[in-house]
């Protein structure tokens, strides 16, 4: 009986690492294609962290900008504004 047991707890085993090695698979064939269209987009996958890095720089001078933008806008409304109350 304990030989029947370990037959199958082998048998087991094998049928768990045959499903994990699908995922693996799976896994890198979907990285593989990541990377794919990061490189359509002219993105280096191998230089990832410094593209979001330079991304996240871009972001903050547009907000840097746009946040000096609307600060102006609301001056010169202000000023109108107070032109024509009085």
């Amino acid at each position: 009986m304990e030989l029947e047991n370990l037959i199958r707890k082998k048998a087991d085993l094998l049928s768990r690492r045959e499903r994990l090695l699908g995922k693996l698979e799976a896994a890198r064939e979907n990285l593989s294609n990541l990377d794919s269209k990061l490189r359509e987009r002219g993105i280096d996958p191998d230089s990832l962290e410094d593209e979001i890095e330079r991304l996240r720089s871009e972001g903050e001078a547009v907000k840097s900008k746009l946040t000096a933008a609307l600060n102006q806008a609301e001056k010169i409304i202000t000023t109108i504004e107070d032109r024509v109350k009085g």
